[in-house]
């Protein structure tokens, strides 16, 4: 991957938190996904203390991290696009429970970064690829 902006590098952190969040608490083993990938990703480590934290500060401030992707899709380059739903999936698949509402998160996400059903679909079966 190119170098990342610092905004990118966030964006790609919370979508993961926000899909491990979406069921409820962020379990171990989606934590320890987030910081694996996101040390690839970005280069630097994350603390789990912030990947546990982080989804109370989402709520606290009223934000909802779909409406920002929605409203910097056309800042983020394909490339992170791609990245910020491919960690969001792989985090989807890491605890192997995937329930209603992280599967609805992750069909916002999709919805709100603008990507196509086929182009969708592509990245997905990837990932699989990768964890099998």
């Amino acid at each position: 991957m190119t170098r990342i902006e610092r905004r990118e590098r966030t964006c790609i952190l919370q979508a993961m938190v926000s899909m491990a969040a979406a069921d409820g608490e962020v379990d171990a083993r989606e934590a320890a996904t987030i910081r694996k990938l996101y040390i690839q990703i970005a280069g630097e480590a994350v603390s789990a203390d912030e990947i546990t934290r982080a989804p109370a500060g989402y709520r606290a401030r009223g934000l909802t991290f779909v409406g920002k992707l929605a409203r910097e899709r056309h800042r983020l380059s394909r490339e992170v696009r791609e990245t910020i739903l491919r960690g969001a999936y792989m985090v989807l698949l890491a605890d192997g429970r995937v329930g209603a509402r992280a599967r609805n998160r992750l069909i916002e996400f999709v919805n709100a970064l603008n990507i196509s059903e086929i182009h969708r679909g592509v990245i997905f079966e990837d990932v699989e690829r990768t964890l099998h």
